[in-house]
């Protein structure tokens, strides 16, 4: 009885740690993204009438051995839904893209600047599942840095999955802070590293 008792007390703790975390108010907004019927990542609503879905860049964009030669290429088969998908703007640098299909779903709202120790979700379709999987994480740094990496993350504590690249990272009133972009499990912790605030607004300005 005693252990029933304490399981119920973490179980109750748990659920009062992520109380704040929020799902979008528009769940439909973020779909699976599709290469051909295999889905790989997820994309989210930024512009209900234009049609317009972000994701990571990566989902997109690929490299092949052509000829002895590596040469970059962009996915022709992407879908959303049951639509295809055409890549409008892609910023491989800070692994960014933009996505129109005629698919409309209203835009997920933006949310403002970050700060170490904010609890967000991550709300996508890891390893192409029917079902949206929320992940619960806290932000760990706002602005990483590899030495002579160009490219910049903000850095969320915890993991998150195979598919989840492109999902909306948001914060405890829903609204999009981040893009989920790459993820690192080590044997007793993981991270995950999302696009930094600065560029990832830059990116949607005007969208």
């Amino acid at each position: 009885m005693r252990r029933q008792f304490l399981l119920l007390l973490l179980i109750l703790f748990l659920l009062a740690d992520t109380v704040g975390a929020k799902l979008p108010s528009h769940p439909e907004s973020v779909k699976p993204l599709f290469s051909g019927t295999r889905g790989i990542c997820t994309t989210w609503s930024v512009n209900e009438q234009a049609g317009y879905w972000v994701t990571a860049a990566h989902c997109i964009v690929y490299w092949a051995d052509i000829d002895g030669e590596q040469t970059r290429l962009l996915r022709e088969d992407l879908r959303i839904a049951t639509m295809p998908a055409t890549p409008v703007k892609v910023d491989e640098m800070n692994d960014l893209a933009l996505l129109q299909a005629d698919v409309h779903a209203p835009a997920l709202r933006l949310g403002k600047y970050p700060a170490v120790g904010d609890e967000v979700t991550v709300y996508g379709y890891p390893g192409g599942w029917g079902a949206p999987l929320p992940t619960w994480l806290r932000v760990s740094n706002t602005f990483f840095k590899f030495d002579n990496y160009p490219k910049t993350w903000m850095i969320l504590d915890g993991s998150t999955w195979p598919g989840h690249s492109g999902s909306p990272v948001l914060d405890k009133k829903g609204r999009v802070i981040a893009v989920a972009q790459a993820y690192r499990t080590d044997r007793y912790v993981g991270s995950t590293f999302v696009s930094p605030w600065a560029v990832f607004s830059a990116f949607v300005a005007g969208l």
